[in-house]
């Protein structure tokens, strides 16, 4: 169990911590270490008649389970990398045997829990065997007292860590301070074209590749469109995005996302931020642009993730769009923002309807998208973040000919116990498609929709 030789104060996570917040695995920058004690306390509780706490300790086996998987023992002990991106520094997990380990003289009569003691002991043997402090995380008052009295430091879990897209993912953009031009010097840009620019490669971040976006703090905005080790093509866009459906972009991020939902060299767009950011409103305006203005496509369908794919949409009363409406109101929120009419609400709702007929949009469930093959259409898929990989796929594989599909979600917002940060289908899918050369990835950074929800989404 080697240690990063500048990892200070390592965390060795207690069951408690684990339980009340799976996330404290992703919430550390330092190393982070878990013992077989705490496995199988975590076995013990997933079946507790406590229905809270044995889910959230099955949450946490299957956080476990994403990231270990595919490692083996020597590796796990060894120490395996945690996601991390520029934004999100962390360390390694490693998991530790402590069961072998003879108990100090300090632990050895002790009359409390014994899972405790082996935990605390552990803790001291790492010190010993890193030749540093470390610390170890838990709810547990008691236990935390104990830990200090024989010379290991403890912390309870000071809060619920809420893990951002930008902390787990790669963003898909990058934002430079000042004027990004302005900053060069003549021997690190060449211009190949009128609006073409080769750039020296340390310019940009380690995530920079191929359709990956810029923007500078002047309104500058480029696509990247090669990397080599020594360099960066990029190509630099003349003029500021025009409004799309009568919607200007709020910031440069939402011109960025405009300009990928609209850029037909696309047929792919992943699209996430936090709640308020724009991202079903930007989609919603694209979708009608292309349907009704340019007329690249002929329908739109939209349809909103469920536990499962196979579940039927329930049995409310009406159609399938009556019964599928209630779960899209994002979208239809956005519809009547987009046409609202603050004199006269009733003209304001027959408009949205004429819209809805004109731009032949669809509101499904993904109960009856198997065997679907869907051309000339804009998919949009909405909270995606609780869709599993299986999901995921079976969603993206519906694109037929002529087909944008608009992947929208957030991580913070996963509600379904299944589904985590690691094994959300959206973060599978931007792994695998921001390789995708007719696919594009974006994760916003900033709320729109008011200071409430700006300080909500910041403070809460």
């Amino acid at each position: 169990m080697n240690g990063h030789c500048d990892n200070k104060n390592p965390r060795v996570l207690d069951t408690s911590a684990l339980v009340h917040d799976p996330k404290s695995l992703l919430a550390y920058e330092q190393d982070i270490y878990i013992c077989l004690t705490v496995l199988e306390e975590l076995d013990n509780l997933k079946e507790r008649r406590d229905r809270s706490v044995s889910a959230d300790a099955r949450v946490v086996i299957r956080m476990l389970d994403d990231i270990i998987n595919g490692h083996s023992a020597e590796e796990m002990e060894a120490g395996i990398e945690l996601p991390c991106n520029e934004s999100a520094k962390r360390g390694r997990l490693f998991i530790g045997i402590d069961t072998q380990l003879d108990l100090a003289k300090e632990l050895k009569n002790g009359i409390g829990s014994n899972a405790d003691n082996h935990i605390i002991n552990y803790a001291l043997h790492l010190q010993k065997q890193l030749g540093q402090s470390v610390t170890i995380v838990s709810r547990d008052i008691n236990m935390r007292l104990k830990a200090r009295t024989i010379g290991v430091h403890s912390e309870d879990v000071q809060i619920e860590h809420d893990i951002s897209d930008a902390d787990m993912l790669y963003t898909g953009v990058q934002a430079f301070e000042g004027d990004f031009f302005n900053a060069l010097d003549e021997n690190s840009k060449l211009k190949v074209n009128h609006n073409i620019y080769k750039l020296d490669r340390h310019l940009f971040n380690d995530s920079a590749q191929p359709n990956m976006y810029w923007y500078d703090a002047e309104g500058h905005v480029g696509r990247i469109l090669e990397v080599s080790e020594t360099s960066v093509v990029t190509k630099l866009f003349l003029k500021s995005q025009e409004k799309v459906w009568g919607i200007a972009p709020k910031n440069l991020r939402q011109e960025v996302a405009l300009r990928q939902m609209t850029d037909d060299s696309f047929d792919l767009n992943i699209i996430l931020g936090p709640a308020g950011s724009g991202k079903t409103f930007l989609a919603v305006a694209a979708a009608l642009h292309q349907v009704l203005e340019t007329k690249q496509y002929k329908k739109i369908v939209v349809v909103r993730s469920r536990d499962f794919m196979d579940d039927e949409p329930g049995y409310l009363p009406g159609d399938l769009k009556e019964k599928s409406l209630p779960l899209l109101a994002g979208i239809t929120d956005a519809l009547v923002s987009m046409h609202s009419n603050t004199e006269d609400d009733r003209q304001t709702s027959a408009t949205v309807e004429h819209i809805v007929e004109r731009a032949n949009i669809e509101f499904t469930s993904m109960a009856y998208f198997r065997g679907r093959s869907l051309d000339d259409a804009v998919l949009i898929i909405d909270e995606a973040q609780n869709m599993t990989r299986a999901q995921m796929k079976g969603m993206l594989s519906r694109g037929g000919r002529n087909c944008r599909t608009i992947v929208l979600g957030n991580l913070a917002q996963i509600d379904d116990r299944f589904v985590t940060p690691a094994s959300s289908g959206v973060s599978a899918a931007v792994n695998i498609y921001r390789h995708y050369e007719r696919g594009s990835v974006l994760i916003f950074d900033e709320v729109e929709r008011s200071s409430l929800a700006q300080f909500t989404e910041q403070y809460f």
